[in-house]
C-alpha cells in the first residue's frame, strides 16, 4: 500500500492505495494531541461490499500485535480526552500518556502511574463498548476512573435465559446485530449520561442507531460518542445534529484525531466476494511438534453468572460467564477483583514462558482480561485477538495485514474467525485465552491453524472452570 503525503493549505492529506481499484484520501482536520497518524492506524481492504476499507488500529490490540500496555494507554488517552472535551477538565497525566503512545516507550510505567492516580468523574456515567472490536477499549476507558462509572459492552452472542434490553444494527458490518444484556435492569432507567465507545467512527450510523434504540425505552438528556478516530463527513455530522434535535438530546463526540476521507473506487465484485483463504506463503510442508497445555484459573474469579449461550446450530454452551468481562455490567467496585486476578494469572503464566518472544491472544469479544493478564507476563510479550473481520492480506509496505489465517469459531462452526499478522516461527510461546470452556471438537480447526505457526509451546488458558462440559 503506497502512502503519499500532500499539503493542502494548513492541513495534511494522505493518500492510500489500498487495492488496484481502490484509493482513499485522508485529511486530518483536528489533532489536538499532535499524534502522528501512522502511530495510530494503517489501512487494509475489507471483504465487505458495504465498506471495502478498514482503519486497522496500531494501539487497539485487535488485528495487529502490540505491547498490552500500549492498548491500555489508548483507553487512558480517550478517558482523559473525554474529561477535557465534555467537562473542560485537563488531566496532569495526559502529556505523559500521549508521549508514551507516540514513542512506544515507558508505556507500562505510565500505565501503572495512571492506575495509582485514577481520574475523577464529575458525575455518574454509563460507559458502553461496542462489540466486537471495542470491548477492551471501552473497558480500558472505564477502568481509568476511580469511582462513579458503570461499564457494559454489547455482544453478538445469544443468551437464552435473558432478554436483550436493547437491540440495534451495525449496517456496514460483517455481523450486523448487536444485543445488550444486563444483570441490572435499572441501569438504563437512570438519567446518567451514556458514553458509547468505539475504535473509530466513519459515518456514526451505528452510534445513532443505538442512541435511538435507547431513547425509545430509556430516555435521558446526554450522550457522548467517544472513539480513537472520527472520519465523519459534514453530511454525517449534520445527521448527528438532526438526530439530537429530533430526539431532544445532546450528543457530544470525543476523539484523538478527526478529519475527512474521500474514496475513489471501481468495485470489483468478484474480488470482493472471493472466499477468504489462508496465506499459503506462511504454511510450510511440515508442522512442528507442539506442546499443548490447558490451564484453568477459575478460582480467581468469584462472580460467575449461570447463563448459557446458543449458537447458530442451536447448540448450548452451559459454562457460566464471568461478571468481570463487563458483558453484563460491572461497577467500580469490581475493579479490584480484575486487578488481583490479572496480576496473579500473569505472574503464573510469565514463569512458564520458554523464550523471549511471547504472543497472547484474546478470543472474539474476550479481550480486556487477557490484555490485562498479558501486561503482567514480563518483557517481550505481544497481544492481540482473534476476530470476525474478514480482511484481504497482502505483503506490501505499510499495508496493515501482512498474513492471515481462517478457522471455524470454537463456539460456533457457522462463524468463520480470523487471525492476522503472525510471522512464522517468530514467537516462542503462545497463550490463547478463553472466557468459557468449549468442547474439544470445537477447538480442532483453531488448533490446526496454530500448529502451522512454528510456535512449539502452546497454552490454552481458561479463566473459568469446567462445569457441564
Amino acid at each position: 500500500m503506497k502512502e503519499k503525503t500532500l499539503q493542502t493549505c494548513s492541513l495534511e492529506e494522505w493518500k492510500f492505495s489500498i487495492a488496484h481499484d481502490f484509493h482513499l484520501t485522508i485529511e486530518v482536520q483536528h489533532n489536538p494531541y499532535k499524534i502522528p497518524h501512522h502511530r495510530l492506524f494503517s489501512m487494509a481492504a475489507r471483504k465487505n461490499l458495504n465498506r471495502r476499507f478498514l482503519f486497522v488500529s496500531k494501539i487497539l490490540g485487535k488485528h495487529i500485535p502490540v505491547p498490552p500496555s500500549i492498548s491500555l494507554l489508548g483507553g487512558a488517552a480517550l478517558a482523559a480526552a473525554h474529561l477535557e472535551t465534555v467537562y473542560g477538565k485537563k488531566t496532569a497525566l495526559m502529556p505523559a500518556i500521549i508521549e508514551a503512545i507516540i514513542q512506544g516507550k515507558n508505556c507500562e510505567e505510565t500505565y501503572q502511574l495512571m492506575k495509582k492516580n485514577p481520574f475523577s468523574l464529575p458525575e455518574p456515567t454509563i460507559f458502553i463498548g461496542f462489540a466486537e472490536t471495542a470491548t477492551a477499549l471501552g473497558h480500558a476507558v472505564f477502568d481509568c476512573f476511580s469511582h462513579g462509572g458503570t461499564y457494559i459492552h454489547t455482544t453478538r452472542e445469544r443468551i437464552p435465559e435473558m432478554e436483550s434490553l436493547i437491540s440495534f444494527e451495525e449496517e456496514h458490518s460483517h455481523a450486523t446485530s448487536h444485543r445488550y444484556y444486563s444483570i441490572d435492569e435499572n441501569l438504563l432507567k437512570s438519567s446518567n449520561p451514556i458514553v458509547l465507545i468505539d475504535d473509530e467512527i466513519t459515518t456514526g450510523k451505528t452510534a445513532l442507531n443505538f442512541i435511538t434504540a435507547i431513547q425509545e425505552k430509556y430516555p435521558r438528556k446526554d450522550y457522548v460518542v467517544a472513539s480513537l478516530l472520527d472520519w465523519r463527513s459534514e453530511e454525517d455530522r449534520q445527521r448527528f445534529r438532526f438526530t439530537a434535535s429530533q430526539l431532544g438530546v445532546g450528543i457530544q463526540t470525543v476523539s484523538l484525531i478527526s478529519g475527512r476521507i474521500r474514496v475513489e473506487e471501481s468495485v470489483n465484485r468478484e474480488l470482493a466476494k472471493t472466499r477468504f483463504s489462508t496465506n499459503k506463503k506462511e504454511v510450510l510442508s511440515y508442522e512442528p511438534q507442539v506442546n499443548i497445555q490447558k490451564l484453568y484459573f477459575d478460582d480467581l474469579f468469584s462472580n460467575k453468572l449461570p447463563f448459557s449461550s446458543i449458537n447458530a446450530l442451536g447448540e448450548k454452551n452451559e459454562t457460566p460467564y464471568l461478571l468481570e468481562t463487563g458483558r453484563f455490567g460491572i461497577t467500580s467496585k469490581d475493579k479490584n477483583t480484575i486487578d488481583e486476578a490479572a496480576k496473579a494469572i500473569g505472574s503464573a503464566l510469565g514463569k512458564m514462558r520458554k523464550g523471549k518472544n511471547t504472543l497472547c491472544l484474546g478470543t472474539g469479544e474476550f479481550m480486556y482480561l487477557p490484555m490485562r493478564i498479558a501486561a503482567h507476563m514480563g518483557e517481550g510479550v505481544m497481544y492481540h485477538s482473534t476476530t470476525r473481520s474478514p480482511i484481504f492480506p497482502e505483503r506490501k509496505e505499510n499495508y496493515a495485514v501482512q498474513n492471515a489465517f481462517s478457522f471455524e469459531s470454537p463456539d460456533d462452526p457457522e462463524i468463520i474467525n480470523y487471525l492476522y499478522n503472525i510471522p512464522y516461527g517468530y514467537y516462542d510461546d503462545l497463550y490463547l485465552f478463553f472466557e468459557r470452556e468449549t468442547k474439544l471438537d470445537g477447538l480442532r480447526p483453531l488448533v490446526e491453524v496454530l500448529k502451522k505457526l512454528g510456535i512449539f509451546h502452546l497454552y490454552f488458558v481458561f479463566c473459568l472452570g469446567r462445569k457441564n462440559i
